[in-house]
């Protein structure tokens, strides 16, 4: 009863573990944004938290008398923290601005001042999460000989807690509690578990916990004769050991490399919505735990040999060029219109059959490790699994960094995968080299695999990716895989437009209804407001508003975007946005919107917002009651906000929930649209009445290029939609969106 209530532990903190390592994330975007750099700040900080404290606590927990109540102890701790965390890094939303604008201008500042905020809030709680790991090995992994199998169910319980916590969090907690109530209840998870850590000794003396059998059913050392006898595996050398430890730090790196690259290919063919990126870690985390699962039950038969884990390395590698040919041939098999069109059961289905086989090779590697590193023994169990474990979370912070911002932008998608698969044989090779007792015909598999590689690789598909548009590559007229964002910009000449494709959504289509909604963002501001002396555009995509702004002479105006591969394919679109490349009054600034306007000290007469769809999980953050409190702070006086709001792919009652969150800011403002899915909020501080109407028109009549880009007046006129009592007759009462509880599921069209 003892050892599976020591599971039970296990798994609930887990679950506790994930639930911080969204809702962080998430609260973190309120004042680091939502770019890749912000979140690797973050992710980077949790990560160092837990290499330091495995590594710490392994070297110390072999000596402690009761490890157990150790145990319990840092789970306090990490309550106690992660109770704190969410106004420590609300403090960090005042102080952020002034610093982050007082260091030198450049993204490397930037994103090194996040990184220094983010490990003073959040690592000391990571450091007590990543020590529970070896203090648990030295709880549970009490029998000599079968260590390896022991710290593999840990590890499966542990991994399994996470995934249910990871999806669980994505998908239920943030959208019915809220973000703060989120991590609440973590604290609640993490105290229980202390709880129940302090109450298993007592329960043990009072003669409550009897003999049991092992996980899985079995005895303790069933099927397994040294185990009973507690007698150690086979010598391993000093040589072996090294390579052991190098080469599991290195396998962090290429899975948390394999994690980036599915991460981006699957975006592709995902709505990347608030939880795409919980379902996918979802179903990662679950191959990780299921294969650690059945590395378990193997070393409870037999010993661990070096030439298992050089075997695993080998087969990940295979099958990670493998599962290149199925993202490529992902959209023949319309899986969605099979599933009704749902998205959830849709993305998780994806993932699954793509990355949850490698992931299940990954997961075993680690009992593998466990029993070949301690040498199956148990007085050292918690300094070796800390030690082991600390490596593999270097390698996976290294992993994450070095992919996402070097091997992607340099190699591309598709010949990253490669170079990570190579390296994979290589370990294995060595792995299987290095042991004496591999026969001959195993000794060839090295061999055997590189040749399969070669082959695998020449015969590859094309590396572009671009969902069911991958077939029509011969339409390219750009094409860039960046440090976040897959650019595609194709051309149709039978229907004469263009469109990109960002990370696989189609956006910037120069259809008519398309066009006359970026030509209307960027001419009715400077209409409502003549002689704008700034303006802000949040979301340049490829410059077709900010363009069409530029022709009425602001003397400044301020662009963001999050892509600068967006920004780069806008030259291919220089006839739709006026080659607003060249125009010496725009200022590029390669950012996050919300964080841009956090830190900038300007007011503007002019802010344009045309973020992306609300169920996007780059853009909810810029449909929330904050964010337009930040709009009115750098508003001028007499100045206009005008924001895209899309009525396809959302709810309506998310719809009315938004337009009331503007309307409780601005009051004064009205809901135009140009038709199809196009429908903007305009807002102004002074009513808009007939009187502005008519000198609005008056203006437009006079611009020879308005004409053209919008047609007359009485054509702008009836593109305004509700005002004033016909407006707030259909919002309604109800509530507004706050950063909280914000959760934009994709509505059906």
């Amino acid at each position: 009863m003892r050892r599976a209530s020591l599971l039970v532990l296990f798994f609930l903190s887990g679950i506790s573990g994930l639930v911080y390592q969204i809702a962080w994330v998430r609260q973190s975007i309120f004042t680091f944004g939502v770019s890749v750099y912000a979140y690797s700040a973050v992710i980077g900080a949790y990560m160092i938290g837990l290499a330091l404290g495995s590594y710490v606590m392994g070297r110390r927990i072999d000596a402690h008398a009761r490890p157990l109540g150790t145990y319990a102890l840092l789970e306090v701790g990490i309550a106690v923290l992660a109770a704190l965390s969410p106004f420590l890094l609300g403090a960090l939303h005042g102080a952020y601005p002034g610093l982050s604008n007082a260091l030198p201008a450049g993204g490397f500042w930037l994103t090194l001042i996040r990184l220094v905020f983010s490990l003073a809030v959040l690592t000391p709680a990571t450091f007590l999460i990543g020590a529970t790991l070896p203090v648990m090995s030295r709880v549970y992994a009490t029998h000599g000989g079968r260590i390896g199998s022991d710290v593999g169910w840990l590890y499966l319980v542990n991994t399994a807690g996470a995934a249910a916590g990871c999806v669980l969090t994505g998908l239920v907690f943030l959208r019915y509690l809220g973000a703060l109530e989120t991590i609440f209840l973590g604290v609640a998870i993490n105290l229980l578990v202390a709880a129940g850590a302090l109450a298993l000794p007592r329960l043990a003396r009072a003669g409550t916990a009897a003999a049991e059998p092992a996980p899985g059913g079995a005895e303790a050392g069933a099927g397994d004769p040294d185990a009973t006898r507690g007698r150690p595996g086979p010598p391993i050398s000093a040589r072996a050991l090294r390579y052991i430890a190098v080469a599991y730090g290195l396998s962090g790196f290429i899975a948390l490399g394999y994690e980036v690259v599915w991460a981006r290919i699957l975006y592709i063919h995902t709505s990347h919505a608030a939880y795409s990126f919980a379902l996918m870690l979802t179903v990662f985390l679950a191959g990780l735990a299921l294969g650690s699962a059945g590395g378990s039950w193997i070393l409870r038969r037999r010993r661990a040999a070096l030439r298992d884990f050089g075997a695993l390395q080998l087969a990940v590698g295979l099958l990670a060029i493998l599962i290149l040919y199925v993202f490529a041939r992902l959209p023949s098999f319309h899986f969605q219109e099979r599933l009704g069109g749902y998205t959830v059961p849709y993305e998780f289905l994806i993932a699954f059959v793509t990355i949850f086989p490698p992931t299940l090779l990954l997961g075993a590697m680690f009992p593998v490790v466990g029993s070949l590193y301690t040498r199956e023994r148990a007085e050292s169990v918690g300094l070796r699994i800390g030690r082991v474990n600390a490596l593999n979370t270097v390698g996976a912070i290294v992993g994450s960094i070095g992919t996402g911002f070097l091997l992607v932008p340099l190699l591309g998608l598709r010949n990253t995968t490669v170079a990570l698969a190579a390296l994979n044989l290589l370990i294995g090779a060595g792995g299987i080299l290095l042991d004496r007792g591999a026969g001959r015909i195993l000794r060839w598999a090295p061999a055997g695999a590189a040749a399969a590689l070669i082959l695998g690789v020449a015969v590859l598909p094309t590396g572009y990716y671009l969902g069911s548009y991958y077939e029509e590559a011969d339409r390219l007229i750009f094409y860039k895989e960046g440090v976040e964002t897959t650019v595609a910009v194709l051309e149709v000449p039978e229907d004469d437009l263009k469109i990109s494709f960002v990370n696989g959504r189609d956006e910037v289509p120069t259809d008519r209804q398309s066009m006359a909604a970026f030509r209307l963002l960027g001419h009715l501001p400077p209409l409502i407001r003549p002689g704008a002396r700034n303006a802000l555009v949040l979301s340049f995509g490829n410059g077709i508003a900010t363009g069409t702004m530029d022709t009425h002479a602001i003397p400044v105006i301020d662009a963001v975007d999050l892509s600068p591969e967006m920004i780069e394919a806008a030259a291919v679109y220089a006839e739709e946005n006026y080659s607003v490349l060249e125009s010496d009054r725009l200022r590029l600034h390669v950012e996050d919107g919300r964080n841009f306007l956090l830190r900038t000290e300007d007011r503007y007469d002019i802010i344009s917002v045309d973020a992306t769809h609300p169920a996007n999980a780059s853009s909810w953050a810029l449909f929330t009651s904050e964010f337009y409190r930040l709009i009115e702070s750098r508003l001028a006086e007499d100045g206009v906000f005008m924001q895209w709001i899309p009525i396809h792919g959302v709810r309506e009652s998310d719809y009315r929930d938004i337009l009331r969150t503007v309307w409780d800011i601005f009051p004064q403002m009205v809901l135009w649209s140009t038709g199809s899915t196009h429908t903007y909020v305009v807002a102004t501080r002074e009513p808009m009445t007939a009187v502005v109407m008519q000198s609005i028109l008056a203006r437009a009549a006079a611009n020879p290029t308005v004409v053209r880009d919008l047609g007359s007046p009485e054509t702008i006129a009836g593109y305004v939609s509700m005002a004033g009592s016909d407006l707030t007759r259909y919002i309604g009462r109800g509530p507004v969106i706050t950063d909280n509880d914000a959760f934009f599921m994709p509505g059906r069209d």
